[in-house]
């Protein structure tokens, strides 16, 4: 995630209608490349956080709200692109792509934070570990 932050925050503090494409798409790549990083391994905290019984709601919630934190991020961008810019020229698609990124910039941040602040699960003695049967049976 901290990546993703760099990247967007690089394609943000740059965005101008002279930068060049091989710039943004370089930020964008360092993006890219953090949320793909991060992406896997949240259904591997979420489904080790929980009972071997709960794998499957545990994993459809997880799906679930991957899903509506994408689509609000985008509402979001896409209204502050709206309030700030316009399709109709270079100037005004810089004026909404900036405060649009910056906003993406912070969600970024917060999931920085979010993922930092997170525990390690001990499991208690009488839980037991997660196995491929377990999963299978799942």
């Amino acid at each position: 995630m901290v990546l993703q932050t760099v990247g967007f925050t690089w394609a943000a503090a740059h965005s101008a209608p002279s930068t060049t494409w091989i710039e943004l798409a370089a930020a964008l790549l360092v993006a890219g490349i953090g949320v793909s990083m991060a992406l896997p391994t949240v259904p591997t905290a979420v489904l080790s956080a929980v009972a071997p019984d709960e794998i499957g709601k545990a994993s459809g919630i997880n799906a679930m709200f991957q899903r509506f934190g994408t689509v609000f991020a985008v509402a979001i961008a896409g209204a502050v692109f709206s309030a700030h810019g316009h399709l109709g020229t270079p100037e005004g698609v810089t004026a909404g792509f900036r405060p649009a990124l910056w906003v993406c910039v912070a969600f970024a941040a917060i999931a920085v934070l979010t993922a930092a602040a997170m525990t390690s699960r001990t499991p208690a003695a009488d839980e037991h570990p997660v196995t491929a049967d377990a999963l299978a049976a799942a």
